[in-house]
């Protein structure tokens, strides 16, 4: 159970994710989300809105280019690249291999419980405290089609480079490593995400690499689709944070927004078990579940909200509490990004 949760109730602490009103809007987002577009073609459709007529046209013409793969260039828009770069993309398409296609299109690769394979690359953090830099790895590959790009060939979109793909291709030159393979370069990403939370995990000075990422510092270093975050401290010993919990991650996941969550233990097995431990990655809805990218095992998972404080759960690398969501910032005039 979330002791920080609790204290910080006690204490008056503002929590507004629970409330009423706001469940309520996280309910009713998720109800019509198959009746509206989701976050990247809102935000694409909001850009050929607002560029010169000469983007628009080569926006318009990559899109057609695309056809049934047009999402993946709506996912480029919202990253924030340059025109020119999307419109590079959408040219070389149909170059690229169909298994690097598959994975630049969705990185989770599936959508049902199972190994998240990259040809004969798994998935998989790194080593023990890369958790939350995994699943932010992730998160940023399904946001931004380049970095995806990047981690599947070394693709840089003409001359654009994301600025973690930038920063890992910076760091390999400057340590002598090649970045010739998935597999260096998705460990090499996961490297720039675990310095990039830890940078100032405490203020002005460095969180300790060995203890992995500070939970207050993912909704500030999460990019995706143009968004902001929060992060939420859960008491999920409580029915209606749960039930809270779960309606603001089915409307972020509805909208194509996943959700990184914090698992930890019991507080019966001390202090080091109640404090967030283990950062997982939710990805897609499974019935009245959801499905969670399971970092250590590189592989999603189903997860039943209701089965907190149970046994140890697999979508959770075997612990059993959530105890910190990071969740997308309603906007006061849409309430819809």
């Amino acid at each position: 159970m979330s002791l920080a949760a609790r204290a910080g109730r006690a204490l008056g602490g503002r929590r507004g994710f629970v409330s009423e009103a706001a469940t309520g809007r996280a309910i009713t987002l998720a109800t019509g989300a198959s009746d509206r577009p989701d976050v990247f073609a809102r935000r694409c459709s909001r850009a050929l809105s607002r560029v010169s007529f000469a983007d628009k046209k080569a926006l318009e013409t990559a899109l057609h280019e695309m056809g049934q793969d047009a999402p993946v260039i709506e996912r480029a828009v919202a990253s924030g690249a340059p025109i020119e770069a999307v419109a590079a993309l959408a040219a070389s398409w149909t170059e690229l291999d169909p298994e690097d296609r598959a994975l630049i299109r969705y990185p989770a690769r599936r959508r049902d419980p199972g190994a998240v394979n990259w040809g004969a690359v798994r998935a998989t953090q790194v080593d023990q405290t890369t958790c939350g830099a995994a699943s932010m790895a992730m998160m940023l590959m399904i946001g931004d089609p380049f970095v995806a790009a990047w981690v599947a060939v070394g693709y840089r979109g003409g001359w654009y480079m994301p600025p973690e793909a930038l920063a890992a291709s910076v760091e390999a030159d400057v340590s002598g490593h090649g970045l010739h393979t998935v597999a260096d370069r998705w460990e090499a990403l996961q490297r720039v995400m675990h310095s990039l939370v830890t940078r100032h995990g405490l203020g002005l000075l460095p969180w300790p690499l060995a203890l992995g990422s500070p939970p207050w510092r993912l909704d500030n270093a999460t990019r995706f689709g143009g968004l902001r975050f929060r992060g939420a401290l859960v008491d999920d010993a409580r029915d209606d944070e749960v039930a809270a919990l779960g309606a603001h991650i089915r409307a972020a996941v509805a909208d194509g927004i996943p959700v990184p969550l914090y698992a930890s233990g019991d507080s019966a097995g001390g202090l080091e078990s109640v404090i967030p431990r283990h950062v997982v990655l939710v990805v897609g809805l499974d019935g009245e579940g959801f499905l969670v990218y399971e970092p250590s095992t590189g592989a999603l998972h189903k997860l039943d909200l209701g089965a907190l404080g149970g046994e140890p759960l697999a979508a959770l690398g075997n612990w059993n509490r959530v105890g910190w969501a990071v969740l997308p910032r309603v906007r006061a005039a849409s309430a819809s990004a």
